[in-house]
Protein backbone atom coordinates (compact mmCIF):
# COMPACT_ATOMS: atom_id res chain seq x y z
CA UNK A 1 0.00 0.00 0.00
CA UNK A 2 2.93 2.16 0.80
CA UNK A 3 4.57 1.55 -2.53
CA UNK A 4 1.37 2.80 -4.54
CA UNK A 5 1.37 5.80 -2.40
CA UNK A 6 4.75 6.71 -3.43
CA UNK A 7 3.94 5.76 -7.04
CA UNK A 8 1.33 7.67 -7.15
CA UNK A 9 2.81 10.88 -5.93
CA UNK A 10 5.90 10.31 -8.06
CA UNK A 11 3.60 9.92 -10.87
CA UNK A 12 1.63 13.34 -9.75
CA UNK A 13 4.64 14.99 -9.50
CA UNK A 14 6.37 14.12 -12.83
CA UNK A 15 3.00 15.19 -14.42
CA UNK A 16 2.78 18.79 -13.18
CA UNK A 17 6.60 19.55 -13.86
CA UNK A 18 5.79 18.00 -17.86
CA UNK A 19 2.75 20.71 -17.81
CA UNK A 20 5.20 23.48 -16.38
CA UNK A 21 7.24 22.86 -18.69
CA UNK A 22 5.29 22.92 -21.81
CA UNK A 23 3.37 26.06 -20.51
CA UNK A 24 6.75 27.89 -20.57
CA UNK A 25 7.85 26.39 -23.89
CA UNK A 26 4.50 27.15 -25.85
CA UNK A 27 5.40 30.99 -24.21
CA UNK A 28 8.22 31.73 -26.40
CA UNK A 29 7.65 33.35 -29.25
CA UNK A 30 9.74 30.73 -31.71
CA UNK A 31 6.60 29.00 -31.04
CA UNK A 32 3.66 30.68 -32.06
CA UNK A 33 2.04 30.25 -35.47
CA UNK A 34 1.65 33.55 -37.21
CA UNK A 35 -0.96 33.59 -40.27
CA UNK A 36 -0.20 36.79 -42.83
CA UNK A 37 -2.40 35.40 -45.04
CA UNK A 38 -6.12 36.59 -45.88
CA UNK A 39 -8.82 33.83 -45.67
CA UNK A 40 -11.72 34.14 -48.28
CA UNK A 41 -14.27 31.70 -47.28
CA UNK A 42 -16.43 33.16 -49.72
CA UNK A 43 -15.73 34.96 -52.70
CA UNK A 44 -19.60 36.54 -53.26
CA UNK A 45 -19.43 37.09 -49.37
CA UNK A 46 -17.92 41.01 -49.67
CA UNK A 47 -20.12 41.50 -52.93
CA UNK A 48 -23.09 40.69 -51.19
CA UNK A 49 -25.81 43.79 -50.71
CA UNK A 50 -28.46 44.24 -48.26
CA UNK A 51 -31.60 45.15 -50.47
CA UNK A 52 -34.07 47.55 -48.56
CA UNK A 53 -37.00 49.77 -49.06
CA UNK A 54 -37.82 52.03 -46.45
CA UNK A 55 -41.04 53.50 -45.34
CA UNK A 56 -41.52 56.79 -43.59
CA UNK A 57 -44.70 57.73 -41.53
CA UNK A 58 -42.66 60.53 -39.87
CA UNK A 59 -46.12 62.65 -40.24
CA UNK A 60 -48.28 59.84 -38.69
CA UNK A 61 -46.39 57.85 -36.19
CA UNK A 62 -48.05 54.48 -34.91
CA UNK A 63 -47.48 52.06 -31.78
CA UNK A 64 -45.52 48.65 -31.80
CA UNK A 65 -49.12 46.79 -30.67
CA UNK A 66 -50.57 48.49 -34.11
CA UNK A 67 -47.83 47.53 -36.06
CA UNK A 68 -47.83 44.23 -34.78
CA UNK A 69 -51.66 43.62 -35.78
CA UNK A 70 -51.11 45.27 -39.20
CA UNK A 71 -47.89 42.68 -39.89
CA UNK A 72 -49.92 39.76 -38.70
CA UNK A 73 -51.87 40.19 -42.13
CA UNK A 74 -48.92 39.50 -43.75
CA UNK A 75 -47.49 36.93 -41.68
CA UNK A 76 -44.57 38.88 -40.28
CA UNK A 77 -43.66 38.33 -36.93
CA UNK A 78 -42.25 40.56 -34.08
CA UNK A 79 -38.96 37.93 -33.00
CA UNK A 80 -37.35 37.97 -29.28
CA UNK A 81 -34.70 40.47 -30.62
CA UNK A 82 -37.29 43.08 -31.51
CA UNK A 83 -36.91 42.95 -35.29
CA UNK A 84 -39.94 41.73 -37.25
CA UNK A 85 -39.38 38.63 -39.77
CA UNK A 86 -41.08 37.37 -42.68
CA UNK A 87 -40.27 33.31 -43.47
CA UNK A 88 -41.06 31.81 -46.67
CA UNK A 89 -40.49 27.80 -46.46
CA UNK A 90 -39.24 27.75 -43.03
CA UNK A 91 -36.22 29.98 -44.07
CA UNK A 92 -36.22 33.73 -43.26
CA UNK A 93 -37.27 35.85 -46.51
CA UNK A 94 -36.73 39.43 -45.26
CA UNK A 95 -36.59 41.20 -41.97
CA UNK A 96 -38.26 44.60 -41.00
CA UNK A 97 -36.63 47.34 -38.50
CA UNK A 98 -37.16 50.58 -37.29
CA UNK A 99 -36.51 53.18 -39.52
CA UNK A 100 -35.05 55.09 -36.74
CA UNK A 101 -32.40 54.43 -34.10
CA UNK A 102 -31.87 51.90 -32.65
CA UNK A 103 -33.43 50.00 -35.26
CA UNK A 104 -35.50 47.33 -33.40
CA UNK A 105 -38.11 47.63 -31.51
CA UNK A 106 -38.82 47.85 -27.83
CA UNK A 107 -42.14 48.99 -26.74
CA UNK A 108 -42.57 51.79 -28.82
CA UNK A 109 -45.07 54.44 -28.90
CA UNK A 110 -44.10 56.63 -31.40
CA UNK A 111 -42.84 54.75 -34.62
CA UNK A 112 -42.01 56.79 -37.47
CA UNK A 113 -41.24 54.59 -40.24
CA UNK A 114 -39.82 50.65 -41.00
CA UNK A 115 -36.58 49.59 -42.96
CA UNK A 116 -37.34 46.53 -44.80
CA UNK A 117 -34.69 44.51 -46.02
CA UNK A 118 -32.53 41.62 -46.53
CA UNK A 119 -28.98 40.28 -47.21
CA UNK A 120 -28.83 39.27 -51.25
CA UNK A 121 -27.21 35.95 -51.34
CA UNK A 122 -26.87 35.84 -55.12
CA UNK A 123 -29.44 33.15 -55.40
CA UNK A 124 -32.90 32.70 -57.32
CA UNK A 125 -34.48 33.55 -54.56
CA UNK A 126 -33.42 36.96 -54.04
CA UNK A 127 -35.32 38.01 -56.91
CA UNK A 128 -38.67 36.43 -55.40
CA UNK A 129 -37.63 37.58 -52.24
CA UNK A 130 -37.50 41.03 -53.18
CA UNK A 131 -40.47 40.81 -54.89
CA UNK A 132 -42.42 39.85 -51.89
CA UNK A 133 -41.26 42.43 -49.89
CA UNK A 134 -41.93 45.15 -52.19
CA UNK A 135 -45.41 43.74 -52.26
CA UNK A 136 -45.87 43.73 -48.74
CA UNK A 137 -44.72 46.97 -48.84
CA UNK A 138 -46.80 48.55 -51.04
CA UNK A 139 -50.01 46.80 -49.14
CA UNK A 140 -48.95 47.67 -45.69
CA UNK A 141 -48.08 51.57 -47.32
CA UNK A 142 -51.86 51.65 -48.48
CA UNK A 143 -52.89 51.20 -44.56
CA UNK A 144 -50.35 53.51 -43.66
CA UNK A 145 -50.47 56.24 -46.10
CA UNK A 146 -46.74 56.76 -45.79
CA UNK A 147 -43.43 57.37 -48.12
CA UNK A 148 -41.58 54.69 -49.51
CA UNK A 149 -38.40 54.75 -50.56
CA UNK A 150 -36.73 52.85 -53.01
CA UNK A 151 -32.57 52.62 -52.00
CA UNK A 152 -31.91 49.54 -52.70
CA UNK A 153 -29.56 48.19 -55.86
CA UNK A 154 -32.10 46.65 -57.30
CA UNK A 155 -34.77 49.21 -57.65
CA UNK A 156 -32.05 51.50 -59.04
CA UNK A 157 -31.34 49.16 -61.98
CA UNK A 158 -35.09 48.45 -62.55
CA UNK A 159 -35.56 52.42 -62.85
CA UNK A 160 -32.56 52.50 -65.08
CA UNK A 161 -33.86 49.76 -67.78
CA UNK A 162 -37.15 51.23 -67.68
CA UNK A 163 -35.63 55.34 -68.26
Amino acid sequence: MEYSWILLSATFIVLVTFLIYENRKRKKSDNQLSINETFIINNKAENNKVLSIRLSIKNDPITLKKSITIFKTYSITLNKKGIFEKHMNDTLSYSVANLYEPGYFDNDQNIQGFTFYFVSEYQIDDKRRYDEMKQDITLINMILKGNIIYDSNAENKENKELD
